[in-house]
């Protein structure tokens, strides 16, 4: 824990966040699209912004948007090089997520960028996107999660993640619960920090979870349409996510977007969303949704979004978590949904992922027949049961647990 790495490889590098006006994304589920969301309504205001993303599922890129549009290998690989390379002749130990956020930092400086845009990797009080001092800070929502680094309960997490509030910045506040609305004014005012308290339309706020329906033209996204993608409905959690990040970006702008910049800005948003957040693909037939869900919170909004899409059609789960995980809580929630229960390990976890036959072993989990879950190797198979029972009846498939299980069956479904 500390920033003494992060801060001695910003110095090397020139302190490139000194040249950016920095945004800090924290929070329990949603930090992406929120992400994405600010910086394309930044960009469709005429102010060049980028994002920086973690996670990523497919490729190191989806975590590097600039002015637009993800950074390519090349740049990537150039940004990362050159911190690297001065990390290891200053001898820096620096983790993999500090050595990205320095590289981050210096590529958006180097490309004239205005705007920064940093989801945090964990809480905020040691995430080393704190070490940006970040002029503004957007907390989307707390729940329970992470709790052996973060503390065990709603107002304990709450408090890491708003360690990084200062003097002078601004908060922008996207949940009301009131433990957390309590918790945020007492912190700016303690700071000498100003709130801005998002509130979602009423009519919004009393809707069921569901999905609200625009087209996603994904044909003009050559270089990031997945093949076999609908176009079809968008999720409610993602919709609120991307309110959010417009509403942010009013905050910081000092002003309401303008039409035409509020539509620019949310179509540039669904264009650029990250993988694995409510992606649908089509597999002999059966609609195959791929949604992170790595936490009791979110996978509740995933199977609510799913049900709206697709009513009472039968739900086959693949799911996968990793071992920090609330792994009980969510097979409880997916016992009562899924008619198909396939457990997996999660891709490119390292030793992170959990073993599915010791989830087997450790809960028996059961699905809503009272039927023992199914165990695959891997993806693939996973995907191929899932499916070869959906077929049968007609059903639905969802990929769960974790956005490293869904980076997964992506890779099959890709042909990666």
């Amino acid at each position: 824990m500390g920033f003494e790495r992060i801060e001695a490889l910003l110095k090397l590098l020139g302190d490139p966040h000194g040249s950016l006006k920095i945004v800090q994304i924290v929070g329990t589920n949603g930090k992406g699209t929120t992400a994405v969301a600010l910086a394309s309504a930044l960009e469709a205001a005429g102010k060049p912004a980028g994002a920086y993303l973690s996670p990523h599922v497919l490729s190191y890129t989806e975590r590097v948007m600039l002015c637009g549009r993800y950074a390519s290998e090349e740049e990537f690989a150039a940004a990362m090089g050159k911190t690297i390379k001065v990390a290891d002749a200053h001898e820096i130990p620096a983790t993999q997520f500090e050595l990205l956020t320095a590289g981050v930092l210096a590529l958006f400086r180097d490309a004239g960028l205005e705007w920064a845009v940093l989801e945090a990797g964990l809480g905020a009080r040691h995430d080393a996107t704190s070490a940006a001092e970040p002029g503004a800070v957007v907390l989307t929502n707390v729940g329970l999660d992470h709790t052996e680094y973060l503390g065990d309960t709603v107002e304990e997490i709450a408090k890491e993640k708003l360690a990084s509030m200062k003097s002078g910045a601004t908060l922008v506040l996207g949940t009301d619960d009131p433990r957390v609305v309590g918790l945020a004014r007492e912190t700016v005012a303690q700071v000498g920090a100003s709130l801005a308290e998002h509130r979602e339309p009423e009519e919004h706020r009393q809707a069921t979870p569901g999905v609200e329906k625009t087209p996603t033209p994904y044909s003009l996204l050559p270089t990031l349409g997945a093949p076999g993608v609908s176009p079809g409905g968008e999720a409610t959690y993602l919709v609120r996510n991307e309110r959010l990040g417009m509403r942010a970006a009013e905050v910081l702008l000092g002003r309401s977007l303008r039409p035409d910049e509020r539509e620019a800005a949310l179509l540039a948003a669904r264009f650029l969303r990250p993988p694995a957040r409510f992606e649908v693909h089509e597999v002999r037939g059966v609609p195959v949704v791929v949604d992170g869900g790595h936490n009791p919170e979110g996978l509740k909004a995933a199977l609510g979004a799913v049900r709206a899409e697709y009513g009472d059609r039968p739900l086959g789960v693949v799911f996968g978590a990793l071992k920090e995980k609330d792994v009980g809580s969510m097979l409880d929630i997916l016992g009562r949904e899924a008619r198909t229960l396939v457990l997996t390990r999660p891709a490119y976890a390292d030793g992170r992922a959990l073993d599915p036959e010791r989830v087997d072993g450790e809960y028996e989990p059961r699905d809503a027949g009272g039927r023992r879950a199914w165990v695959a190797s891997d993806a693939g198979e996973a995907l191929r049961v899932a499916v070869g029972e959906m077929e049968k009846v007609g059903g639905v498939v969802l990929v769960t647990g974790s956005l490293y299980t869904g980076a997964g069956v992506l890779g099959r479904l890709r042909g990666r």
